[in-house]
């Protein structure tokens, strides 16, 4: 019987574009759509995920999903 490790493990993120969150989240917030619907179409698997793209849009609008540099800043941009 083999032992399920690390290597066995799936990860099951995706990563979607700015484009695509943005067409998904205005298709939600603005013209109303049913979650269900923009989840299917733009097949996103993450309710929490979309909530939470939905919620930053109508706090911050569209600049408030793009993506954001991670990480400690390089050496040389601190000059």
């Amino acid at each position: 019987m083999a032992q399920k490790g690390k290597a066995d493990a799936v990860d099951v993120r995706q990563n979607y574009t700015y484009a695509k969150k943005l067409k998904a989240v205005r298709a939600h917030v603005d013209e109303d759509m049913p979650t269900s619907e923009v989840m299917k179409r733009y097949g996103i698997l993450s309710k929490s995920a979309f909530f939470r793209w939905c919620a930053a849009y109508r706090d911050g609008g569209a600049e408030a999903i793009k993506p954001k540099r991670r990480g400690r800043p390089r050496k040389d941009s601190l000059r």
